[in-house]
């Protein structure tokens, strides 16, 4: 006994509290430090009176409240005795799915202040498409980096925007 909750009919345990506690830290972590990120994104000539970091905010603000869901429904389970309900129909594939893609941008927000955008979108594009099942090759290369420069062009080139360079200047002695 875990908590002070035996399984029930329905095999719900303590250890069912501890792991759905432990998932809702994780998911608060995540959330603070993609705010903290986040409200590092520098103003942009293009800003509307959301800005530049307002979207990342709101992920951000997303994922910390399914953080808080996850610890509410422990929390209920704790004091109940039981599991809530869980929702119809949700697979467990299509949760991993989403959080391997939640991976993939957390890992954009956390090195592209090292390695520049380019290379960090060219990252995400591979990593994407390996985690969806394709192939890797010198096409998926190649696709990843052209999008990656393609991207930077336009937001450099065409909107004037600042994208982070990473450790690129530095080399070039910039």
């Amino acid at each position: 006994m875990m908590w002070g909750i035996q399984g029930n009919e329905n095999g719900f345990s303590g250890q069912s509290v501890v792991k759905e506690l432990t998932g809702a830290v994780l998911l608060l972590v995540v959330a603070a430090g993609y705010a903290a990120l986040a409200g590092g994104i520098n103003p942009s000539a293009l800003d509307d009176g959301v800005g530049a970091a307002g979207i990342p905010f709101i992920y951000a603000a997303l994922v910390g409240a399914l953080g808080l869901a996850l610890a509410a429904r422990a929390a209920a389970a704790r004091w109940f005795g039981r599991a809530a309900p869980r929702l119809a129909g949700v697979e467990s594939r299509r949760l991993l799915g989403a959080a391997g893609m939640l991976g993939i941008g957390v890992a954009y927000v956390a090195v592209v202040p090292f390695v520049g955008y380019p290379l960090a979108l060219a990252g995400v594009l591979a990593g994407a498409a390996l985690y969806q099942g394709e192939r890797p090759g010198r096409r998926l290369v190649g696709v990843a980096l052209g999008g990656g420069a393609a991207f930077w062009l336009f937001f450099e080139g065409f909107l004037r925007l600042d994208m982070p360079s990473g450790f690129w200047p530095a080399l070039w002695g910039g």
